[in-house]
């Protein structure tokens, strides 16, 4: 005698619309590394990231307690500033 169950159950079904090339399955290219890189070489950064350089040569030295903690958040900042409308313009 075959057990049945009070609760009924659902299998899935393939999904109709498969992609006919491996291409629709690829992710797009992440375009946010390259523009972060590009922003933080212009005029506006770039004295910022100078800082930042050698606050961190500073620490590898040695002999200090500094962190390069504020440093890098203005060096970020100016980066993000920046950067958030090229990524944003690009993902129309």
């Amino acid at each position: 005698m075959q057990k049945t169950s009070i609760i009924p159950i659902a299998h899935a079904e393939a999904p109709a619309n498969e992609p006919e090339n491996e291409e629709a399955l690829e992710e797009p290219e992440d375009l946010k590394p390259q523009i972060e890189e590009e922003c933080g070489e212009t005029t506006a950064c770039k004295p910022l990231k100078h800082h930042l350089e050698e606050c961190a040569r500073r620490v590898e030295a040695g002999g200090t307690d500094e962190t390069c903690a504020e440093e890098l958040l203005h060096f970020m900042h100016c980066v993000d500033h920046c950067a958030a409308p090229k990524i944003f313009a690009k993902l129309k």
